[in-house]
């Protein structure tokens, strides 16, 4: 029979713990505190599976429903799992209502526009560099 060791490499332990994704809040109007999960590469190819390839192609419902639901990880202090089926995902959109999606969708819109001011700056900034050379 073989015998195997395990050693664990405390680096990489202090390096996961530094990776935690930050959660981010947003409360909608009727007053609910939604906490949203960072999905990874791996969960947004997990989504794309779950509702199908043909459905992973309407942009639409993916930008705007899928992904959405599939970032709720608590609302007040119910905690969601990782949706693995469409029926979950309408399950988590049935929950959210208009309210929770409108929050939802006004956050992440105002994530994109801060992001979008930043390289809007950073463009000028170079170029205004540019300009003096």
């Amino acid at each position: 029979m073989t015998k195997l060791t395990v050693h664990e490499d405390l680096n990489t332990v202090d390096v996961t713990e530094k990776q935690k994704p930050q959660k981010e809040t947003v409360t909608d109007s009727k007053g609910r505190v939604i906490t949203l999960r960072e999905l990874d590469p791996l969960q947004q190819s997990r989504i794309v599976i779950a509702v199908g390839g043909e459905v992973a192609n309407n942009s639409t419902y993916m930008n705007g429903f899928a992904l959405p639901a599939a970032m709720v990880e608590k609302i007040d202090d119910d905690f969601f799992g990782f949706p693995n089926s469409v029926k979950q995902i309408d399950s988590m959109l049935k929950i959210l209502g208009s309210e929770g999606m409108a929050a939802i969708n006004g956050h992440m819109l105002a994530k994109f526009e801060k992001i979008k001011e930043e390289v809007e700056k950073e463009i000028e900034s170079a170029e205004k560099l540019a300009a003096k050379n």
